[in-house]
């Protein structure tokens, strides 16, 4: 007999009552168990199963996170390569809430699901249940975007077609970015070769590193012994300065130089030992490079020096007092014919700068040496005499001289950055110079203040620590730069704030893959500002003009911001990298060139993208400029998010934007890659118009 046969046969003997009614009650515990189990992969299944609202839902705080992590469902409907995922439902639809914790689309999908109905009929249904879905009413969604302008020369007689199969575009960074043309590579000759990361280090870069901090004497208070060229700021010289340079000399670069850097990939960093890791990525050695450029954005031979401006002025700070540089990235700016320099410290400071090259403008009474005294912690310095700088790389064959000590602008308050200075016509007084305003915020509120750059007002030590440090904080350090801080630049009038900014003009894939958030920081930065478009400029690339007179054109960038969810190691890594943390996207915005500045228009989101793979040490021929070897770097660290990688650096800072010396139809933009390397492009005005009002048709839906 076989073995289950024979088990059969015996008789089974009674079991004692307690050890039955145990039994039972471990099986009820083992099979609720189960149901548990099986109900919740059936929860999970729904909530991931592919529908026309595949959507995702991402909320910023910990618990929102883990509650709707699961709302990041699987797409089948589209290639991650393609230009952009379709979607039957408007953009609002995906920014609208349901309730406190669905977004509409949620709902739309939800009820699909329930009741077996197509996409536009459920999206009906729910705009009828709630005022905040009324948008995701396909009909309605239309019907407001046009606003009863355009839809018959739009549709040219196929209106009612269009309403029942358009689509809505949602564009990936990388394809909705400007076309441009010229770019260029940006390299400091004048930088040493051996302060330069040797390429075959490049694989094992934390040992690198650490050899450094090792053999560096001075520690890193003073930086270890590399240097990394990065953050373009740019200014077409003005006539006055002009006159005393080379005749091919027609822009002015500035870059910033430092051994900080995020050119590897984070895991890398996240190797070394705390004191290199701050060495690296923290340390005080940030110099000023400047360079001459021709028409072609070319680094005039001899014309490149590096500055150690910090020390030379009595700036430089201690890592054991602070944990930044005294001076970060820098930007030029020309106003009223003067060229300024402006640099990030505890918030924005501010000088004018003077150029010479040697043999150049000798006679004219001004080549005298110079010498602003440094900064001291007592005593009455005179700040407002010229002072020459010493070039620390790149000869002597451009001389600068910074015009009186830095001003600071204390109008964004404490920790504000990246300011844009420009200037308008006097209104009231046309033949007197143009009015300068510093631009602070720029969505969703555009904060401007109008200033004079070079007066200021004295305030004292303890009225700059009110600035800088919350109430009832100990009020107390001596930094040098506090007097700077001291010499606030003056404000004319109060800080002009304008209504919010428009939608954006186009859509991207943030807003299709988190409905009812966004992942990016809504108080954006610059950027750089500002470059004129006439109303021929305006009218030669859009279609949606709302407005009647020239407008001020700058470029902003946002961030996905770090939350503390981020560092905490029981959320598994694959969640995180559904929305890695400071990851940065750009948009163009155009607004009103008189007090409010009001915004118009602001483009949706866009990334400029890498520079292209060298061979062999050369840029291949569509790229000028001098080849960087760390350019390759950039593509170990891409724009990723909700598992898709673009063709752009994780860091992209646009810090330059002007409008192109002697062709007023086209711009200059300078932009920075992972804190890594720069480079310089050129966008035509029409492009950007096109960008900031588009074709509904070309950039915004999809019709069949």
């Amino acid at each position: 007999q076989s073995l289950v046969s024979l088990a059969l046969s015996r008789p089974l003997k009674s079991a004692p009552k307690s050890a039955f009614s145990r039994s039972n009650i471990a099986l009820t515990i083992i099979f609720t168990a189960i149901v548990i189990l099986l109900v919740n992969h059936w929860w999970l299944a729904v909530r991931l199963s592919v529908s026309d609202a595949q959507q995702g839902h991402v909320h910023s705080s910990l618990t929102s996170f883990l509650r709707d992590y699961s709302g990041f469902l699987a797409d089948t409907s589209h290639r991650s390569d393609d230009p952009f995922i379709l979607s039957p439902f408007c953009s609002r639809c995906f920014r609208s809430k349901y309730d406190n914790k669905r977004a509409c689309v949620e709902v739309i999908n939800e009820k699909q699901q329930q009741v077996n109905i197509s996409a536009h009929e459920a999206a009906k249904q729910v705009s009828d249940e709630a005022q905040n879905c009324k948008i995701c009413d396909p009909n309605y969604c239309l019907d407001l975007y046009f606003n009863g302008t355009q839809k018959e020369s739009i549709f040219d007689g196929k209106r009612s077609r269009f309403y029942d199969n358009y689509q809505t575009k949602f564009w990936r960074f990388d394809r909705s970015r400007p076309k441009f043309t010229s770019p260029t590579t940006l390299t400091l000759p004048s930088i040493p070769k051996e302060n330069r990361i040797p390429p075959h280090r490049f694989k094992n870069i934390s040992s690198y590193f650490i050899e450094k901090y090792e053999s560096s004497p001075l520690g890193y208070d003073h930086g270890i012994d590399f240097l990394i060229e990065y953050n373009p700021g740019l200014a077409v010289i003005p006539p006055k300065i002009k006159k005393k340079l080379p005749n091919e000399a027609v822009y002015l670069l500035s870059l910033r130089v430092t051994p900080a850097n995020n050119c590897f990939p984070h895991d890398e960093y996240k190797k070394l030992p705390k004191a290199v890791w701050e060495a690296v990525l923290l340390g005080m050695k940030n110099h000023l490079g400047l360079a001459l450029l021709d028409d072609q954005y070319r680094i005039l031979p001899g014309y490149d020096v590096v500055i150690q401006l910090d020390t030379q002025i009595g700036l430089k700070r201690t890592m054991k007092e602070y944990d930044s540089p005294t001076f970060m990235d820098y930007r030029l700016f020309v106003l009223n014919g003067d060229l300024y320099l402006h640099a990030n410290v505890d918030t924005v400071a501010v000088s004018k700068l003077d150029l010479r090259a040697k043999g150049f403008g000798d006679g004219d009474g001004n080549n005298e040496s110079r010498s602003i005294p440094p900064v001291r912690k007592h005593g009455n310095e005179n700040f407002d005499r010229p002072y020459k700088l010493r070039n620390l790389y790149g000869g002597d064959l451009l001389e600068v001289t910074l015009q009186r000590q830095f001003i600071t602008i204390w109008s964004g308050g404490h920790g504000g950055k990246n300011f844009a200075l420009f200037s308008v016509p006097n209104v009231t007084h046309p033949v007197s110079p143009d009015s300068v305003y510093v631009e602070i915020n720029i969505t969703p509120e555009h904060h401007v203040q109008q200033v004079l750059p070079d007066e200021y007002d004295q305030l004292t030590l303890q009225q700059v620590f009110e600035l800088m440090w919350k109430k009832g904080t100990k009020k107390k350090r001596h930094a040098n730069i506090d007097k700077i801080g001291q010499r606030s630049m003056k404000v004319v009038g109060n800080m002009t704030k304008s209504d919010e900014s428009p939608e954006a003009s186009f859509h991207t894939t943030d807003q299709y893959w988190f409905p009812g958030k966004t992942p990016f920081k809504v108080n954006s930065h610059g950027g750089a500002c500002c470059v004129s478009f006439s109303l021929d400029d305006i009218n030669m690339g859009g279609t949606q003009h709302n407005h009647h007179e020239p407008l001020l054109v700058g470029i902003a960038h946002t961030k996905v911001p770090w939350q503390p969810w981020y560092s905490k190691d029981h959320i598994p890594q694959e969640r995180k990298d559904m929305l890695p943390h400071t990851h940065y996207v750009s948009f163009f915005y155009a607004f009103d060139p008189r007090p409010p500045f009001q915004l118009r228009a602001r483009s949706g989101y866009f990334c400029l993208g890498h520079t292209p793979v060298s061979m062999d040490g050369q840029l291949p021929p569509t790229e000028g400029g001098i080849f960087n070897q760390h350019s390759i770097l950039t593509r170990d660290r891409p724009l990723k998010q909700h598992n898709v990688t673009y063709e752009c650096p994780q860091i992209e800072y646009i810090s330059a934007f002007v409008e192109k010396a002697d062709d007023k139809s086209s711009t200059v933009v300078g932009y920075g890659m992972n804190d890594c390397t720069a480079r310089l492009i050129e966008i035509e005005k029409r492009e950007i118009v096109r960008l900031l009002y588009p074709d509904p048709l070309e950039m915004v839906f999809e019709a069949e």
